[in-house]
């Protein structure tokens, strides 16, 4: 059992009602975020909004268009650490919240070894160069806090009553051993025995028979009070109220190591191709806490529902590009990138801690908590191609300006592998999440727009990216375009060269903790900025 499919509640973006009612499985939002790419590369390149595609000699031209190593004469080095701040604010049940995070990491590192020929050489062929580099595409680093007070409308434990009412199975079967929560059962019986365990639901005999059936007749800790009606025999609840929080963190990243070469031909065709080496590093932890605020139950204080995720894995991809120049100061320039071939492992699992008034009575412990098993699960993902056309004019010794317009098709995402086609559920599921990723998102243009002013040694830059909103339709009336703007500054001497450059980012996204009609959603607006430093030299 693949153990984030009992947990689908908590961790996907909910989208629509339809949607909701479809349980959208979370591997179509690993399809999209870890396709997404932010703008990366050396300081110079993020200071202009991400341009590359036109430009060369430079470090990112290895994992961004080879074909711009084209136009190095030298070898080169060069680092850029960088450092990063999120800040977020949610609102969620008419309360805004702020949170975020510091953190350091290098983004991107490389070297180019040029073979360039001599200028007295007057043969066609100009030679070309080798390159390494290390990009980080993607952080994942980020932390997300909302809370509301005083919902009166529903509660995540009606959530696991619901997963429970489709069972119709003896109590008997979620009163299972600690350890054997969530062991080779399917999604609604595991988390019915996480709740069931914890005391957010029990049993209630329906039939007068001694045994606890379930059913219809769960009844949530909320209202223990509660009562069956004797004509219509439904349940009557108390009235109750609680106040609602999640901290969702995560922490990773998708960066990749690129091997490119390119070259020169009469200064007119430039061409190049490079082999990434990919690897995904995703941890999140999502902790969902209740409280209970009003309630004729003395039994339920509060209760904290956390889901834990790792994901690691490695892929590959090639890009081929191409930079022409037809006079001196017009560059054009196109690249392309297969799809990124992931194999991926994630382990998972969900606990429940439960705090009671009273102790003594569920044997003195407080708070109780559970767990579902460990759950370790393969998977390959494939990416989708990309592919970009970018233009740079040129104004002589003065500096230039350059645009890049790429393609995602995030609708060619796929989820696979043998873990999804040992039997026949197993590969209707994959059919399913394949068709739910082409049926949530779309095909996108990105935007990137840069340029750079020269004076003597010294050079200022600016920039704007735009990467459009992936989804077909516009969930949560949330527009989820993420915008960045850049900007800064450098000084380049013969063998040595300095950039300081500044990103801001921002973007929204929307989330509902538990899928109920009326359920309360968060809206989040992530705010990102980066302080990048690069130092390099020629040589």
């Amino acid at each position: 059992m693949k153990i984030r499919h009992l947990i689908v509640g908590l961790a996907c973006y909910c989208l629509t009602d339809s949607v909701l009612a479809q349980s959208i499985s979370p591997y179509v939002s690993d399809a999209l975020q870890f396709s997404q790419s932010q703008p990366f590369g050396t300081t110079r390149f993020q200071s202009m909004g991400g341009v590359n595609t036109a430009l060369g000699a430079d470090i990112s031209s290895i994992s961004g268009n080879p074909a711009g190593l084209g136009f190095y004469r030298k070898s080169d080095f060069s680092i850029t650490p960088s450092l990063n701040f999120t800040n977020n604010k949610s609102t969620f049940i008419g309360r805004q919240l702020s949170d975020g995070t510091t953190f350091f990491n290098v983004p991107n590192f490389g070297i180019v070894f040029s073979g360039a020929k001599k200028d007295t050489d007057n043969s066609l062929w100009r030679g070309g160069s080798f390159g390494i580099s290390y990009n980080r595409n993607a952080n994942f680093r980020n932390v997300v806090t909302f809370q509301g007070n005083s919902n009166s409308a529903n509660s995540i434990a009606v959530y696991f009553r619901g997963l429970a009412d489709a069972l119709d199975l003896p109590s008997s079967r979620l009163d299972v051993a600690d350890d054997q929560i969530g062991f080779n059962v399917g999604y609604n019986q595991a988390m019915a025995q996480l709740a069931y365990k914890g005391y957010l639901i029990e049993g209630y005999d329906s039939d007068n028979d001694g045994n606890q059936d379930v059913g219809n007749y769960y009844i949530t800790n909320l209202s223990r009070n509660a009562t069956v009606d004797p004509q219509t025999n439904e349940l009557i609840e108390d009235p109750f109220e609680v106040s609602q929080s999640e901290t969702w963190t995560t922490t990773g990243g998708r960066s990749q190591w690129s091997f490119a070469w390119g070259g020169n031909w009469a200064d007119k065709l430039y061409m190049g191709v490079s082999l990434g080496i990919s690897s995904i590093r995703y941890e999140s932890t999502k902790g969902y806490t209740e409280v209970v605020n009003e309630s004729t139950l003395n039994f339920l204080d509060q209760f904290t529902v956390t889901d834990n995720l790792k994901v690691n894995g490695t892929g590959f991809n090639a890009t081929l590009g191409l930079n022409y120049r037809p006079v001196d100061w017009v560059r054009i320039g196109w690249s392309f990138s297969t799809p990124t071939l992931y194999r991926l492992n994630e382990v998972s699992f969900t606990s429940l801690s439960t705090r009671v008034k009273d102790p003594s009575t569920v044997g003195g412990n407080n708070p109780i908590g559970f767990r579902t098993v460990d759950n370790e699960f393969d998977y390959n993902l494939t990416t989708p191609l990309r592919t970009s056309v970018g233009i740079a004019f040129f104004f002589e010794k003065y500096g230039f300006i350059s645009g890049d317009v790429e393609y995602m098709p995030y609708k060619g995402a796929r989820i696979g592998g043998s873990d999804w086609s040992t039997d026949n559920s197993g590969l209707s599921e994959r059919v399913t999440i394949n068709n739910q990723i082409k049926q949530t998102y779309t095909n996108t243009f990105n935007y990137r727009v840069g340029g750079e002013f020269r004076y003597q040694i010294f050079r200022i830059r600016a920039g704007f990216a735009y990467q459009t909103d992936p989804y077909q339709q516009r969930i949560d009336d949330l527009n989820r375009s993420l915008l960045s703007y850049s900007g800064g500054v450098g000084i380049k001497l013969s063998n040595f060269y300095s950039d300081l450059g500044v990103m801001y980012s921002q973007s929204k996204g929307g989330y509902t903790p538990y899928q109920l009609p009326g359920a309360p959603s968060a809206t989040t607006q992530y705010n990102t900025t980066s302080v990048m430093l690069t130092i390099g030299s020629s040589f």
